[in-house]
């Protein structure tokens, strides 16, 4: 009896493990093809994970590196900090941009961002307002190089990731059901063994 429960706590466990890391996956699947979409980047606990797509901030985060932001109070930021911000620029207007704090100015009475690419010879011409900062460059995750650039291609996103993770999703919903239909299995044929031994020879029980 203590091995059939240490077997079905083991099973539980096995399965609570990768449902979470499912999650996760999902998670982190759908932050992608989000940001892809809607220009927008999603936080997940004060964190988001960004595709990085050209060389302004070489040789610090090369070109296709996912790198991992985090929320901050504006105010907190200083000059030198990397930010993730949707920029003015009208060639990229709205669209996240990562770059170096390279001075802090005011204007109006309104504390703006001077912000510069490390491999850019000048800085940018247009500032950045609080209201615009999504997060501080906390570190690179992992650098894809030429093959980061599939990352920018939505049906690829769609097809490589999302179809997989509902798949997978699906998979483990199914083992999750043969799983409570195996346990409930045993724990009739226990009751069972339980309720033979429990009788006497006589065929009667007390």
């Amino acid at each position: 009896m203590k091995m059939f429960i240490n077997r079905k706590k083991g099973k539980w466990i096995i399965t609570l493990i990768f449902s979470i890391l499912l999650v996760f996956l999902i998670l982190l699947v759908g932050s992608m093809i989000y940001s892809q979409i809607t220009n927008n980047i999603p936080s997940f606990f004060g964190y988001s994970i960004i595709n990085i797509i050209s060389r302004s901030m070489e040789p610090e985060i090369p070109k296709n590196t996912f790198i991992l932001i985090k929320k901050i109070n504006p105010d907190q930021l200083q000059a030198g900090d990397v930010i993730t911000f949707y920029s003015s620029d009208p060639t990229i207007k709205g669209l996240p941009n990562t770059h170096r704090i390279y001075e802090i100015v005011i204007e109006n009475e309104q504390k703006l961002f001077v912000t510069k690419g490390d491999a850019n010879a000048i800085p940018d011409l247009y500032k950045v307002g609080f209201d615009d900062v999504i997060g501080v460059y906390e570190k690179n995750i992992v650098s894809l190089g030429r093959l980061g650039v599939v990352f920018q291609n939505k049906a690829f996103i769609f097809v490589l990731l999302v179809v997989p993770a509902a798949v997978l999703f699906v998979l483990e919903i199914i083992n999750l059901t043969k799983t409570a239909k195996g346990i409930k299995k045993e724990e009739e044929i226990t009751d069972s063994v339980k309720e033979e031994n429990d009788i006497e020879p006589t065929g009667k029980s007390e």
